[in-house]
This record gives structure tokens, C-alpha cells and sequence, in this order.
């Protein structure tokens, strides 16, 4: 069965525009190593991190298309937290005007009509698609009229209970961003307060020449997950992206890595599904750049297809609760007994899900699992 982040990247590939083994947005960008000065408040949200990865990228999915003719850029920036990745993924664009898949699916099907066939009542339905007219005032005002990158870049969803949403303001000339924090509860508008200032990230100039296989919205910073729908399904249409990426490409050792990369978030979310898929993947993946990514992408389909069962959510529980058996307190130590004679999938995921957070382990920290406590 398909997903809304399938059907957004079939519909995606559709306008048939993107190069083949590249991004299906934003697909033309550089990546750059970068060092970040965060003053008290910055702490307090991205930890005491001083290394970060830039990308700059526009919204095209093909190198053919010049950056001077695309007006929609990508500034994210991956601050290299000790326990996990924090990725700030910034569009020069400050909000999306739909919060929901169902009206995401609608824009991008209008569109697709219209292209097929183009007159005037095709493109009205556009702005019919997802109320999309109600933002025609603010579209107008906050798209970019220029083409390079010398703009203001916006998480455009926010962060935890504060409503924090980041604001990047990039200045090419210095290779400097200063970073932002506005509180704003509008989930499809743009009605900040006062700016407070996070730090300094300073960009190297030259292109690492390396790529990693994408930002992610769920890397949040920790103890503030991103507000809305949106980035959910944002996080799923990047993952669908790399994996078909990952089908069109050559199977290299970079690659390789790239993929053992994605099975090291994903395993415990297979592991939760089916132990046959489990067990079939890590084989897939001891045959190196002999294996066939088209059946890992198909094993990790079957797998999410699955609807949850207690035995294997009780064999996901008991495998990760070795992570904590040893630090946990004695409520928690009984939680797990109970959890363990009848697991539900929400109970299970969110306990994994605050334990990780209090025990501080890295390794579950940047699981699938923990990231979308089990959604999809």
C-alpha cells in the first residue's frame, strides 16, 4: 500500500524533471564543514555543539537548471550534536499554507492536471487545491524575487511546546549565518514575536565534496520535537527520495555506507514489524556493494506494510531494553514487565522513546523508532 510520501514523490517524478540518481527536490547543492558560536540561549536548544555541515542548495531536482533561474533556495544546516544529529532544514520561504498530506496530495495533483492540460479553469484549481487561495495575499509577499542565495532561510514549522520556529539569515559575502528563535503557534501562517538571537555559524568557503543521504526534520533538537503533520511526512518523503536515489545509482562504497547508514535508524522499526525482514536485510546487507538496493527498498515496504503484532513488538522491546536494563529505576524496570505481557504499540514506543531521552543513548536517539515514535 502506498503512503502520502509515495504518492508525493510519484507525483514528483511525474513533471519529469529531476536527473536521474538525485534528490527529488532540491536536488542541485553543495555541502560545507562550519563552525558554530552559540551564545547561553543557543545552548540551551542545540547543546554544546561547535561543528556543523551547511547545504546550499535551489528547490530544482536537476543540475541542468541554472541556480539564476530558480528563486526558491534551501539553506540546512546538521549542528553535530554529541548524541544525535540536530538538522535545521531552511527553505527562503517562512511557512507551508497546508498542514496536512491530504492538502499537500491535492496542490501537487491540481498541478499535475494543469500540466497535462493547460488552461485556465486547471489552473484556478490550483489555488482551489488545499484553500491554497486564502494565501494568495501572502504568497505573493513572501515569495523570493531574486535568485541568489543572499536571503533569510526558515524552519517554516515549529519546535516543541515553546513554538519556537528557526529562522538562518545567510550572508553570502562573509559566509556567515546568524540563527534565530521566534515563537509563532501559527501552524500555516507567519506571525512571529521577537526574534532572539541563537549564535554564529561560519561556513568554510570550500565544498566538502561529500554528501550524506539527507536532512531530517525529526532531528530535532532534543526535548523539542517539530509541531504539525508537515514534517512527518517531510520525513518520509526524503527517506522515499534516498531510497529511489539509492535504486538509480551505482551500489560504491559510498553508497554502501549511505545505506548501512539508514538500516542502522531503521532496524528496530523492522525488528518491531517482523523478525524474517529482520533477519533478511541484515543478510542483504552483508553482501557490500553486491547487494541489491531495489530489494532492500522492497523489504523495508514490506515491512512498514505490516501491521503491528505483539510478538514482535515484545522481541523489538525486550532487544532495546538492554540498552537501559542496567540504569533504569524500579518503576521503570516494572513498566517493562507490564509492557512486556501485552505490548501496545504507542505505550512501547513511547516508553523506548523517553527513556532514550533520559539515559541520553546516542544510538537509540537517532532510530526511526524514537523519531517517530513509531508512526508512518
Amino acid at each position: 500500500m502506498k503512503t502520502a510520501a509515495d504518492v508525493v514523490i510519484d507525483l514528483i517524478e511525474m513533471f519529469d524533471l529531476h536527473d536521474s540518481g538525485s534528490k527529488r527536490a532540491h536536488g542541485a547543492g553543495e555541502y560545507h564543514n562550519a563552525h558554530v558560536e552559540l551564545n547561553g540561549e543557543g545552548k540551551q536548544i542545540f547543546g554544546k555543539t561547535e561543528q556543523a555541515l551547511v547545504r546550499l542548495s535551489n528547490a530544482s531536482t536537476s543540475h541542468k537548471i541554472p541556480d539564476r533561474l530558480v528563486n526558491i533556495k534551501g539553506c540546512s544546516v546538521r549542528f553535530k550534536h554529541p548524541l544525535r544529529p540536530i538538522d535545521i532544514v531552511g527553505v527562503n520561504f517562512p511557512y507551508f499554507p497546508t498542514d496536512s498530506a491530504a492538502g499537500v496530495l491535492d496542490i501537487l495533483y491540481s498541478i499535475n492536471i494543469y500540466l497535462g492540460d493547460k488552461n485556465f479553469r486547471r489552473f484556478v484549481d490550483i489555488f482551489r487545491a488545499g484553500g491554497l487561495y486564502r494565501h494568495i495575499g501572502r504568497l505573493l509577499k513572501w515569495m523570493p524575487k531574486r535568485t541568489d542565495m543572499d536571503h533569510t532561510y526558515y524552519s517554516a514549522h515549529s519546535y516543541g511546546g515553546a513554538h519556537y520556529k528557526m529562522k538562518l539569515d545567510y550572508h553570502p559575502g562573509n559566509d556567515r549565518i546568524e540563527i534565530y528563535a521566534e515563537k509563532d503557534e501559527h501552524l500555516t501562517d507567519y506571525h512571529p514575536g521577537p526574534a532572539v538571537h541563537l549564535g554564529s555559524i561560519f561556513i568554510s568557503p570550500r565544498s566538502t565534496g561529500k554528501e550524506v543521504k539527507y536532512f531530517d526534520v525529526l532531528n530535532a533538537p532534543l526535548n523539542m520535537p517539530p509541531n504539525g503533520e508537515i514534517p512527518l511526512l517531510r520525513h518520509y518523503i526524503y527517506k522515499r527520495s534516498f531510497l529511489r536515489r539509492m535504486e538509480e545509482q551505482r551500489m560504491d562504497g559510498k553508497n554502501l555506507g549511505l545505506l548501512e547508514e539508514f538500516w542502522a535508524e531503521e532496524k528496530y522499526f523492522v525488528l518491531s514489524k517482523s523478525q524474517r525482514i529482520y533477519d533478511e536485510i541484515r543478510e542483504l546487507i552483508k553482501k557490500g556493494t553486491d547487494m541489491s538496493p531495489t530489494r532492500f527498498r522492497e523489504l523495508i515496504d514490506e515491512a512498514y506494510a505490516l501491521k503491528y503484532e505483539e510478538k514482535h513488538l515484545r522481541n523489538y522491546l525486550q532487544h532495546v531494553w538492554g540498552h537501559f536494563k542496567d540504569e533504569a529505576d524500579e518503576r521503570e524496570k516494572e513498566y517493562y514487565t507490564k509492557l512486556s505481557e501485552h505490548p501496545d504499540p504507542e505505550a512501547v514506543n513511547t516508553f523506548i522513546h523517553d527513556l532514550a531521552l533520559k539515559y541520553e543513548e546516542p544510538y537509540i536517539l537517532g532510530t526511526t523508532m524514537v523519531k517517530t515514535k513509531g508512526r508512518s
